[in-house]
């Protein structure tokens, strides 16, 4: 709510004066008093600077609106990860992780300099055909500066109605300056899985996107690749470059899939003294077929689980070239009513099978390949699946003699 007036001014003062009695009563009780002095301060500190705010700032402001900045910058100054979801946020969310919602096609990041970079480019979607690209770095939106912005409000600026006209300015390395990329706006709708059957009976699948039906898809993919090459596959070639990643349980899924047994990811809370740790069940729904994965910068989160697993357990050989390096797991926190939102925030680190924490490192191939330009261009020429198939065919040739 807007303030239009003297008596609607003071409403709002009284409000953080309110909660700032309660606190006081809540934290000067026997048992908080010696444990939470310094608690109350920061309490008392914080709604003094909302007090003055609200009373002495310039402009007409919006209580609620301040309340949800502050709230955001203290959790995104922990990492890039964590936020603060209001109401529409939380249910936006919500809409992403089932494949649907409206915008670009962009995961991004805000970096530790607090620059916007471009994770990956979904497949398929305006920024994907556009040739954004992994490393991209967006410097304004529409001509107005995005450094400084919160990464959600940067994300906000994006996203906006179908068939609507957006400018971003991109920074690219190796590019003497930067240039001005214009998109329409489109309603994304994620295909996580994409399949075909190429030369000589090796399957390709390719995985854009671990959300809530990724493991189903795979599962028809590779049924329909198996009939379509009357159960002759020599090998798959499984492609997760520029998947930005996902849900953490659809990465455990997928790699259950393709193993019989081991470890395939754990994570540890902060004051978790053991790891929690997931293990496949018996069952290769490839009987044991030659697994090729192919990775890249934009290969993240979910899909380095993936690949870490997969590797880790010799089931699968990695090629590409190193992955994004998001190494976290991030839990969803609602704040009771839904009017309240809910609160997304770092809550555990996940390691691959070989106790490797892959935070801000990443996953390296076993067989670096490099592409001379970006994958999304349909005119480049792509060596890593090229690599992918020869090593199948070579592999392949060597067990049937």
């Amino acid at each position: 709510m807007t303030i239009k007036n003297n008596k609607t001014t003071k409403k709002n003062i009284a409000c953080p004066l309110i909660i700032l009695v309660l606190l006081i009563s809540l934290f000067t009780k026997p048992s908080f008093a010696d444990d939470h002095d310094e608690n109350i301060e920061l309490f008392k500190l914080f709604l003094r600077v909302f007090s003055e705010v609200e009373d002495q700032y310039v402009d007409d402001i919006d209580s609620k609106e301040l309340m949800y900045s502050a709230l955001r910058g203290m959790l995104q100054s922990l990492d890039p990860y964590s936020t603060y979801l209001s109401e529409d946020d939380f249910k936006e969310m919500e809409v992403d992780t089932k494949g649907f919602y409206g915008g670009l096609g962009l995961e991004v990041t805000l970096d530790a300099n607090g620059f916007v970079r471009v994770i990956s480019p979904i497949d398929d979607t305006p920024a994907a055909k556009a040739g954004i690209i992994t490393g991209d770095y967006i410097t304004s939106i529409d001509g107005g500066d995005v450094y400084g912005l919160t990464l959600d409000e940067a994300v906000s600026l994006m996203r906006g109605y179908a068939n609507t006209p957006i400018t971003l300015t991109i920074f690219r390395e190796g590019e003497d300056s930067t240039f001005d990329v214009k998109i329409i706006r489109e309603i994304i709708q994620i295909t996580p899985v994409k399949y075909r059957l190429l030369d000589e009976n090796i399957a390709y699948i390719r995985i854009s996107s671990f959300n809530d039906i990724a493991d189903r898809k795979i599962v028809t993919a590779i049924n329909e690749l198996n009939k379509e090459s009357g159960n002759s596959i020599k090998g798959f070639i499984i492609d997760v470059r520029n998947n930005p990643g996902g849900l953490l349980d659809q990465s455990i899924k997928v790699t259950d899939l393709f193993l019989n047994k081991g470890e395939i990811v754990s994570t540890k809370l902060r004051e978790q003294k053991r790891k929690t740790r997931f293990f496949a069940k018996k069952g290769d729904i490839t009987n044991g077929s030659e697994i090729i994965i192919i990775t890249n910068g934009g290969s993240a989160s979910a899909s380095e689980i993936f690949a870490g697993a997969m590797g880790d357990n010799a089931r699968a050989t990695v090629i590409g070239t190193q992955t994004y390096g998001k190494g976290s797991v991030q839990t969803i926190i609602p704040l009771g009513s839904k009017k309240d939102g809910a609160i997304r925030l770092t809550t555990a680190k996940y390691y691959t099978p070989n106790d490797i924490s892959i935070d801000k490192i990443g996953i390296k191939p076993l067989y670096i390949i490099e592409n001379e330009n970006n994958i999304s261009n349909d005119d480049s020429y792509d060596f890593q699946l090229e690599f992918a198939q020869k090593l199948i065919n070579s592999r392949y040739s060597r067990k049937i003699r």
